[in-house]
């Protein structure tokens, strides 16, 4: 079962559904919580540089004398925080889920230097949409109103699917089909017949 789950949520994690976002991470913490096994912590640092002065801290444009920027006060970072990560280990895979964010981080205060992980975290999504068939099993499996309630409501742009990829874009199709799309149209006719009395020249 742990390994089973493990590799739905392995797979699920790399291409999260776009409209259920909130619902996968509620659930990824409480399969996490049940099956999994606590293994560490990790901190993440996230470090966001400054759009308005280009990470300078000197706003510079055309019309006024350059001046600190009043985005990130001069320092050329509009935002950095580190935020504490749960490692867990459920099957051959491993996972992290945020507990803490903070804005100001000592690790003397942790009482061992923790592993820093520097950015995002990137997933590359799996072939096939297999990532969404996972979490649609995922909520099939453990969270059945929010299963109904991202079934069919985006569509899969490619032709190979998973089983229940092709259910969720049959719905989709059929949510947004209309039949006048299909009726023949009629080509606007144009008059460009002028009398010569109101031609303007």
């Amino acid at each position: 079962m742990q390994y089973f789950v493990g590799w739905l949520l392995y797979n699920a994690n790399r291409d999260i559904p776009f409209l259920a976002k909130s619902q996968f991470y509620e659930l990824k913490t409480r399969l996490l919580k049940k099956y999994a096994t606590k293994v560490g912590t990790d901190i993440q640092h996230v470090k966001k540089d400054c759009c308005s002065c280009d990470n300078t801290g000197v706003f510079k444009c055309y019309w006024k004398m350059p001046e600190t920027c009043w985005s990130c006060f001069g320092t050329g970072v509009y935002k950095e925080f580190w935020t504490r990560l749960d490692k867990y280990k459920l099957g051959k895979w491993y996972f992290h889920n945020p507990v803490e964010r903070m804005y100001k981080y000592e690790p003397l205060f942790e009482g061992e230097a923790l592993p820093i992980i520097e950015g995002y975290i990137h997933h590359k999504a799996p072939k096939y949409r297999l990532g969404k068939e996972c979490a649609l099993w995922l909520f099939l499996l453990f969270d059945r109103k929010s299963f109904w309630k991202v079934l069919g409501r985006t569509g899969s742009p490619t032709h190979k699917r998973t089983p229940l990829v092709i259910i969720d874009n049959a719905i989709f199709v059929f949510r947004h089909f209309d039949w006048r799309d299909y009726l023949p149209k009629k080509k606007p006719k144009y008059d460009f017949e002028y009398d010569s009395d109101e031609l303007p020249f």
